[in-house]
């Protein structure tokens, strides 16, 4: 089975996602093993609930070779964070063909819940830590490619916005 994500200029990764409340019920716990699924299946490294359509802050990761054992982040706060930092091209499914250059910190501190709500206070660097900063800003509605010499662009994000909505508008008409 394809599983379809949700991709720019759709204004829907735009949105801020919700705390996923604790319990977790079923559909929550399906939608877990359906975004590690549909990570491996678009061979990315990350992905988070709002590229499957969920509106969830969540979201999963691995950054391993083998690309079997993918880690679950809910509710996830950057606590932490190096001063050293790095400015990289970065890709992203929702955004195939299109890149942008991304000042990211080198090693972050994240707390986090996992599936069954325990919290977990864990230091990340280099790959894992870009990565997890990277699904952080899908969690705030941003996208790599909302970046401009590896700074965040509010007006580039704003103007990026005007354009996907005026794109919705008229492509639905």
């Amino acid at each position: 089975m394809y599983i379809e994500l949700v991709k720019h200029p759709d204004v829907f990764l735009r949105f801020v996602s919700k705390d996923v409340p604790f319990p977790l019920d079923d559909k929550t716990e399906r939608l877990i093993k359906f975004m590690s699924r549909a990570m491996y299946q678009h061979h990315g490294i990350g992905l988070a609930a709002i590229q499957v359509g969920y509106q969830l802050r969540m979201f999963v990761m691995d950054c391993t070779r083998a690309q079997e054992s993918p880690q679950v982040f809910i509710n996830p706060v950057i606590v932490k964070n190096s001063e050293e930092t790095l400015t990289d091209s970065e890709g992203c499914l929702s955004a195939p063909g299109k890149s942008g250059e991304v000042k990211r910190y080198l090693r972050i501190v994240l707390k986090y819940q996992d599936k069954e709500g325990a919290e977990h206070q864990k230091t990340f660097y280099d790959l894992e830590a870009r990565c997890i900063q990277h699904e952080m800003d899908h969690l705030e509605g941003r996208l790599c490619i909302d970046y401009e010499k590896g700074e965040y662009s509010r007006d580039k994000h704003k103007s990026q916005t005007m354009v996907e909505s005026d794109f919705r508008t008229k492509s639905d008409t």
